[in-house]
């Protein structure tokens, strides 16, 4: 997971460098809420089980049209996580931490120095590592993200801050290897997977 998070920073500061200045690239940090449903299975089960997902994040965001004339704009968020996986019972909650790299293709509709509304697709990957803290199913999990989804924001310059509120979907997948004991201390691992699809709010901040 170190590996990962030092390969999505050092990503996030070549495009800092890379990006032509014509761009007027805004950097600063987010904060971003997202809930949503779908379902999981392990694969000693033989059925699926329902699950509600949620998630908190704060990191770094990345946009090369904050304000201008530009059509197109390309946002980068490098997320910090809190995620949660929780069965439709209430029975086992899969708690993780991780990172992700979300990119986002935004399309303006309209645009000038001190306001732009645009809207467009993302694709996000992710890595978390967790446990669930069950003590039937007590297990060690980590498990990559890959998803895709729609977003819509507005950006409003305020005296040199750019304030940057978005919301949207995503349609994520997961899938990862657990590691555990069960009540009677029998040790073993298996596979996970799992779908959910999420509403999420983003507040981010450029400069």
């Amino acid at each position: 997971m170190q590996r990962f998070a030092r390969v999505l920073m050092a990503s996030f500061i070549v495009l800092l460098l890379w990006s032509p200045n014509s761009f007027a690239v805004g950097v600063g940090t987010f904060v971003d809420a997202s809930a949503g449903s779908g379902e999981a299975e392990w694969d000693s089960d033989y059925y699926s089980w329902d699950i509600d997902s949620n998630a908190a994040a704060l990191g770094f965001v990345l946009d090369t049209a904050p304000t201008n004339e530009s059509v197109f704009n390309y946002r980068l968020n490098i997320g910090f996580a809190r995620h949660e996986l929780e069965d439709e019972y209430g029975d086992m909650t899969l708690k993780s931490n991780g990172v992700y790299a979300e990119n986002i293709f935004g399309f303006a509709f309209v645009r000038n120095e001190n306001f732009r509304w645009w809207a467009g697709p993302l694709i996000r990957v992710g890595y978390y590592t967790g446990d669930t803290g069950n003590s039937y199913r007590d297990i060690d999990v980590d498990y990559a993200e890959f998803g895709m989804g729609g977003v819509t924001g507005l950006n409003f310059n305020v005296g040199g801050a750019i304030l940057a509120p978005s919301v949207g979907f995503r349609f994520s997948g997961f899938a990862g290897e657990g590691e555990g004991t069960d009540l009677y201390g029998y040790s073993w691992k298996e596979d996970i997977e799992a779908f959910t699809s999420s509403v999420f709010a983003n507040f981010a901040v450029l400069f």
